[in-house]
């Protein structure tokens, strides 16, 4: 079931980012505090921290990451490192894979350290999912709004 899940929830979320490109994605709207490229990174950053825990145990993309899309980041801070909007599509891709292939070894397993009171990885990877809801309606919001200011409506 949760590998189901996570394979709708990522598969919603490439519908979303599929057509936004580079300029969309980096574009800041005046009362938002990041904006969609911002929100994709920390969906990866926080999936591999979710599923795979720390770099120790797995988390292969915190370490490139997760300067720039942990909590608390926000794209004011980027310094042209970040990896292209193409390219976080790219990764997402990648790590859903990868997710999949370690779901029923990780769902078994207590974390090193817990998340916002969650000590397992079978807590913190069903809440993955959630995450990954939340910020795909975050993403399709902002990607809306885009469309309207590019209307002019």
């Amino acid at each position: 079931m949760i590998e189901t899940q996570f394979r709708i929830s990522y598969s919603m979320l490439s519908d979303v980012v599929k057509d936004i490109d580079e300029k969309q994605a980096d574009f800041q709207l005046e009362l938002a505090n990041n904006n969609i490229k911002w929100q994709l990174g920390h969906v990866i950053v926080a999936n591999e921290s979710f599923v795979f825990g720390t770099s120790e145990e797995g988390n292969i993309l915190g370490e490139k990451l997760g300067k720039s899309f942990s909590p608390g980041t926000s794209p004011q801070d980027f310094t042209g490192v970040e990896p292209t909007f193409q390219e976080l599509k790219g990764i997402l891709n990648q790590q859903l894979e990868r997710i999949l292939n370690a779901l029923d070894e990780q769902m078994d397993k207590s974390r090193k350290a817990p998340i916002a009171n969650m000590d397992t990885f079978a807590e913190t990877i069903s809440f993955g999912i959630l995450h990954t809801n939340y910020h795909t309606g975050q993403i399709k919001l902002m990607k809306s709004m885009l469309d309207k200011l590019d209307q002019g409506v």
